[in-house]
């Protein structure tokens, strides 16, 4: 149960990546740590082995597919076996989709869907000759409640929901014990913003409310420790919007919509970038300084409810219109 376990970590060196393997160092774990910064790799590793656990580095891009089977084989060569694999490596890109470059969007399916079907792919490869294994994929919020102004990353997350269960029926049908479990956080507090791309002439900020890492370490720690739940939605309100969406895609939509206006834009100018979409970005941190909006989480909650209001009424006035 995690303690000894062999886990592959991509997008180690920094937000929940990083944050997870400290918590699985904490228990015991073996890891081998994935990301495509070398410096900030062996400062995660350190850590790790500070932390009780032993961790071995690979310096690799996701969407290379056969870096990651290099890396699923490294796994066991130096351990003996692969337990666990746990996709995190992820990019965005804010702004109008008809503004986005092409390249742009076409990076962010390459890493957040090649990627995490790469990871699965080498995983599965390895694990079946055991017959035992557990994959995580980190998805979003966003993949079940899509957001404008980051069409790509709604579309990669719903995607990766997607793999989820394709592989989970998959696997049910075969009879194998290897299980794959979707993780599904709210906004968490990473240098995740910093690090997108961003095309909206004006600074991002995380959209509030906004938890810490470790909720989503916990949540993949649950998820390799009881993995027969495939999917795992975390946070409370990001549980509510999605119960929300199933009764009413219409009212979700419009209070994902109306949130996504009221916080996740800054008010300082911000130059049009790539971020870190085609090489490493910096910092590599646990955090990205956002944990002081958790303050607004009541506001939140009364922009939600205004949102449900105004979108409900919109729809009441429309019906009366035919």
């Amino acid at each position: 149960m995690v303690r000894s376990d062999v886990v592959v970590i991509t997008g180690a060196s920094s937000g929940i990546g990083r944050t997870t393997a400290r918590l699985l160092a904490s228990r015991g774990s073996r890891l081998v740590l994935v990301a495509r910064g070398r410096a900030a790799l062996d400062e995660v590793a350190n850590e790790c082995r500070a932390l009780g656990g032993q961790a071995q580095t690979h310096v690799a891009d996701v969407t290379d597919p056969e870096a990651m089977l290099e890396v699923a084989n490294e796994a066991v060569a130096t351990f003996g076996r692969l337990d666990v694999w746990v996709n995190v490596a992820a990019v965005a890109s804010y702004g109008r989709f008809a503004e986005l470059p092409r390249g742009e969007v076409r990076r962010v399916l390459d890493v957040n869907v090649m990627g995490y079907a790469n990871g699965c792919h080498a995983a599965l490869r390895v694990m079946s000759r055991r017959g035992s294994g557990v994959i995580v994929n980190v998805a979003s919020i966003v993949g079940k409640v899509a957001q404008p102004f980051s069409a790509p990353y709604a579309m990669s997350k719903a995607a990766v929901l997607a793999l989820g269960v394709s592989l989970r029926s998959e696997l049910a049908l075969e009879r194998k014990g290897i299980h794959v479990v979707s993780v599904v956080p709210p906004t968490i507090d990473t240098p995740f913003f910093e690090h997108a791309a961003n095309h909206t002439e004006v600074e991002l900020v995380a959209l509030p409310p906004v938890y810490p890492p470790e909720l989503v370490a916990h949540g993949i720690l649950a998820a390799i420790r009881h993995p027969e739940r495939g999917e795992r939605t975390l946070g409370a309100l990001g549980r509510g919007l999605v119960a929300i969406h199933r009764l009413s895609p219409r009212l979700g939509n419009g209070i994902m919509a109306v949130q996504t206006a009221w916080g996740q834009f800054g008010r300082a100018p911000a130059p049009s970038s790539a971020g870190n979409l085609f090489a490493s970005g910096s910092p590599a941190e646990a955090t990205g300084g956002w944990h002081g909006r958790r303050r607004r989480n009541v506001r939140v909650v009364l922009a939600l409810a205004s949102a449900a209001a105004l979108v409900a009424s919109a729809g009441r006035s429309r019906s009366r219109g035919r």
